[in-house]
């Protein structure tokens, strides 16, 4: 193939990125700039690969929260794409150090950027330094434009008003009155939901209980997490970082602080014993992982205590699985079988490694002499864009589909369990380390409907 034909088509990854504030005060929506870089990479004769959104993100949000552009860093290891085009260099970065984490994996894999309404010349000294003062005086507008920002939501809080949408509104409120002005109220179509919420806590000591109640009364679907979270939430007293009387409360401030006694409690109970499966087990229904629970049996005039796993889910009503599998007995089996489990995985790979093998062989020479033609017909003008574009996607599917690698299996990690005294010593383990073990090569254990095992190691 001639590779330097192939390189004039640059495939091109766009960026945009625009905060929520930006939107409202000077209109630079989303789809504004999504058209004008669309325009601007067919001008310019690129091939858009993909296109990478980060929505409500502040150019100094952390890079961690700017989940677009970690997904394009990503692809940009992968080698997608050549260039990186966004509008302004403001919607790339405005934090220099973020900048520079980011420029040198792109500069590893040789991939340059450009902005359609702005030129820079990273090529010299100058243009370097001039990239750097630009991008100093953006991060200094931007910790200047967040001073004033935090500055005007303080006085908004002092003054009643609210800084969020109805989205971030907890349980039984939401928000009315003008733009300027508006103020956290009971909503009317949720209040009697809140009510009873904070009266049946109060009545049965239990968060789990009261979930279940409410879920099945208003057959709503309220998770465990959020409804902690609206029981740990200061504004149902009406108190809101450090303003008093913020908004109209549902208890009092001694009925909101016994309830968080009563959340600590619960959460406490739960982390009494480290589940050696934690994490690992997996409903055969809902398919979300089996969370360990303590059952208490009577055996004469004693109480015993043993760790078993439960879907948390079938108690909120959003699955049917019963089943309590015991520790003891998913531990023992594994003892019992691992060997043997491990035999059946490594041949099952193998067996499945010789039919990939057995399938025809694909002349991939002549595909990508095929592609090598369109190219050279897209460069000439004799068949269209979308022409180039649809035989060349249809053609490079081919061939991914026809070279599948071998799934190889790291027999490394599993040569530590066929050590004559590994199970021997893993006897001696404490739960959280007995954990780690079976964590090291098992991707997770789906339990059956009929209480049977199917183990999933890593690959």
């Amino acid at each position: 193939m001639n590779n330097k034909i192939l390189k004039k088509i640059i495939r091109a990854a766009i960026y945009i990125r625009v905060s929520t504030e930006e939107q409202v005060r000077h209109g630079y929506s989303l789809e504004a700039q999504r058209k004008r870089l669309i325009e601007y990479c067919k001008q310019k004769g690129y091939k858009i690969i993909e296109i990478y959104v980060d929505e409500g993100k502040s150019a100094r949000t952390k890079l961690n929260n700017r989940k677009e552009l970690l997904r394009l860093v990503d692809d940009a290891k992968n080698n997608k794409f050549d260039r990186i085009v966004f509008w302004r260099l403001d919607r790339w970065f405005r934090n220099i150090a973020d900048y520079y984490k980011v420029q040198e994996i792109l500069d590893q894999h040789k991939i340059d950027w450009e902005c359609s309404d702005e030129e820079y010349n990273t090529t010299t000294s100058n243009g370097r330094l001039h990239l750097n003062i630009k991008l100093s005086i953006a991060q200094n507008e931007s910790d200047q434009t967040s001073d004033r920002i935090k500055f005007n939501f303080d006085m908004m809080i002092k003054n009643g008003n609210v800084i969020v949408g109805k989205q971030g509104m907890p349980l039984g409120y939401t928000i009315a009155g003008e733009k300027k002005n508006k103020k956290m109220i009971k909503d009317p179509e949720t209040e009697q939901i809140a009510n009873d919420m904070w009266e049946n806590i109060q009545i049965t000591g239990s968060v789990r209980k009261t979930l279940i109640y409410i879920n099945n009364k208003y057959n709503l679907n309220i998770c465990y997490d959020s409804m902690r979270h609206y029981f740990m939430n200061e504004k149902y007293y009406g108190y809101y970082k450090g303003i008093e009387n913020y908004c109209p409360p549902y208890v009092t401030k001694e009925e909101f602080d016994n309830v968080q006694s009563l959340v600590k409690r619960n959460v406490k109970m739960n982390k009494r014993h480290d589940y050696i499966f934690s994490g690992l087990l997996k409903c055969p229904i809902c398919k979300r992982n089996l969370s360990g629970f303590t059952t208490i049996t009577k055996s004469g005039n004693k109480k015993l205590k043993y760790p078993g796993y439960r879907c948390n889910h079938k108690y909120m009503g959003n699955c049917t699985y019963n089943k309590r599998p015991v520790e003891n007995t998913v531990e023992k089996y594994l003892i019992n079988n691992i060997e043997k489990e491990i035999n059946k995985y490594i041949i099952q790979v193998k067996e499945l490694n010789e039919k990939k093998n057995k399938k025809e062989p694909l002349n991939i020479d002549k595909l990508k002499k095929k592609i090598e033609r369109l190219t050279e017909l897209y460069i000439e003008g004799r068949i269209t864009k979308e022409k180039f574009d649809k035989d060349y996607n249809e053609t490079i599917e081919i061939i991914n589909k026809y070279t599948i690698k071998e799934e190889k299996v790291d027999l490394s990690k599993f040569k530590k369990i066929f050590k004559k005294n590994t199970l021997t010593l893993y006897k001696k383990l404490d739960n959280n380390n007995k954990r780690n073990f079976w964590a090291s090569f098992i991707d997770y254990i789906e339990i059956t409907t009929d209480n049977n095992y199917l183990i999933h190691f890593k690959k």
